[in-house]
């Protein structure tokens, strides 16, 4: 039997939208990459998705080519490892859980597809992890965690940021992805060092991403409801209320679980209710945002029983 939309289990899939506006930022000061930097900024002020998912493998390709140059340099690493989770995230795991049910082949390429992107820029991330940390995943879960991960300072946080999200980008895809399993203790010991080093960091990223994590996952591998509320509270200040994909993780980690109709209306129409236009740098993960939820309010039937009256 085919799994339909109604019995898959909500995850991160949104969580990269909420810190697609990164990656410029991260780029060097050479007039190349300034060059580039300037493009990219281009990109994430578009506001027709379509257009970005045409642009966005070419920034990948040229990024990749950047990083071969200087294979070590840890801004380049995450440049582009971070844009292999964003396309990823954006361009092939959101739309695929769409499709219909029809089309499960088609949606397990998907699968693949992302699941292979955010591995690959786990392995990027990995030797970057181990030459500011050395030993650092040997150490995690042993009395030894808390030295390794004290080596990472305040601009180490867009690392260990990435490394968490590919591998709970990976693991939500495919909780039987078993070496992304291997790495969530690793992925929470890296995003809770992020929040220590800098919790407001790139508006309200991080415990936008914290808040699908407490919310998905189960006790015993580190959920709480309690906890997946702070992070949301925490989210939203930081955030400003500006960033649409934050509510639209709400309604598919929150409101689908709990068969909270009203709520996940009230949460989609708050993702919809975002201006465009208030935060220019962050046009194009807001758009993106938004037609998730648009398309999550048309396939509401899918998660929810309709014919009750409500």
């Amino acid at each position: 039997m085919q799994p339909t939309a109604k019995h898959r289990k909500p995850a991160l899939a949104a969580f990269g939208l909420a810190a697609l506006g990164l990656a410029a930022s991260l780029f060097s000061s050479c007039a190349l990459l300034r060059a580039a930097s300037s493009a990219h900024e281009v990109l994430l002020q578009e506001g027709d998705p379509e257009l970005a998912a045409a642009a966005l493998p070419s920034f990948i390709e040229a990024s990749a080519i950047l990083l071969a140059g200087d294979p070590t340099n840890q801004d380049k690493i995450v440049t582009t490892a971070s844009l292999y989770v964003m396309y990823a995230s954006a361009f092939i795991d959101g739309p695929s859980s769409f499709l219909p049910d029809e089309q499960f082949e088609a949606r397990q390429e998907a699968v693949r597809r992302a699941g292979a992107l955010y591995r690959r820029a786990y392995h990027l991330l990995d030797p970057a992890l181990e030459r500011r940390s050395p030993g650092l995943l040997k150490a995690v879960g042993s009395p030894g965690e808390a030295a390794a991960v004290a080596r990472f300072g305040k601009r180490d946080v867009p690392l260990l940021y990435w490394s968490a999200a590919s591998v709970l980008a990976a693991f939500a895809l495919d909780p039987m992805d078993f070496e992304s399993a291997g790495r969530l203790g690793a992925a929470s010991a890296l995003l809770a060092r992020a929040a220590a080093l800098d919790p407001g960091w790139n508006g309200g990223a991080i415990y936008a991403l914290y808040f699908p994590y407490y919310a998905s996952l189960p006790d015993y591998l580190g959920g709480s409801r309690a906890k997946a509320e702070e992070a949301y509270a925490k989210a939203l200040a930081y955030s400003k209320g500006h960033l649409a994909s934050l509510f639209v993780s709400r309604a598919t980690a929150i409101c689908i679980p709990d068969d909270d109709y009203a709520g996940f209306k009230a949460a989609l129409a708050q993702a919809l209710a975002v201006d465009l236009d208030a935060d220019p740098d962050s046009r194009l993960p807001n758009a993106i945002a938004q037609d998730r939820a648009r398309k999550l309010l048309a396939n509401a039937g899918k998660y929810f029983d309709l014919n009750n009256g409500e």
